[in-house]
């Protein structure tokens, strides 16, 4: 499975970015959003609760004033 952190504007529905954040672990990841990793799909949100662990794992910092983020589970 591959995961992406997808970033959109708040005052647009468009794409932004979107970062492969795969080599974290899909189990570290899915525990993060509190989601067992065989139920790691669809869009996750990613909230305040969850902005210093993402920035701790991935290096990305999340700016929640401006953007909306979510943890973007794919298949390989």
């Amino acid at each position: 499975m591959r995961l992406a952190i997808s970033r959109f504007p708040k005052d647009d529905e468009f794409l932004d970015s979107s970062v492969d954040v795969t080599s974290v672990g899909v189990d570290v990841l899915a525990d993060l959003v509190g989601i067992a990793p065989a139920d790691l799909v669809g869009d996750v949100p990613l909230t305040e609760e969850h902005a210093e662990r993402v920035r701790q794992l991935t290096g990305i910092t999340l700016d929640l004033e401006k953007y909306a983020y979510f943890l973007d589970p794919g298949a390989d």
